[in-house]
């Protein structure tokens, strides 16, 4: 039921480094740490690689996120794992 409520889910690869700065994101101010929360706790190992597990409404904030030319660590660190996904 909860995946209907929420929408799709998209498995998003990240490198070390972009799963600790999606740590760092997670405190702070701002309306964006709930969310940053959801795609860190979502990350599971699957093939030796982190994967993030993002929920169709929370990937269209980050899209639109990415695609505002906002300038922030959450804005700038979505559009490096969207490119390397892509």
């Amino acid at each position: 039921m909860k995946g209907k409520i929420l929408g799709k889910v998209r498995e998003l690869i990240l490198t070390d480094e972009q799963y600790d700065r999606l740590q760092e994101c997670t405190t702070g101010r701002g309306g964006y740490q709930s969310l940053c929360q959801r795609v860190y706790d979502s990350v599971k190992t699957k093939s030796g690689k982190l994967v993030a597990h993002v929920y169709e409404a929370d990937m269209e904030r980050i899209n639109k996120a990415a695609q505002r030319n906002d300038s922030g660590s959450w804005q700038d660190l979505c559009r490096e794992i969207l490119c390397a996904n892509r």
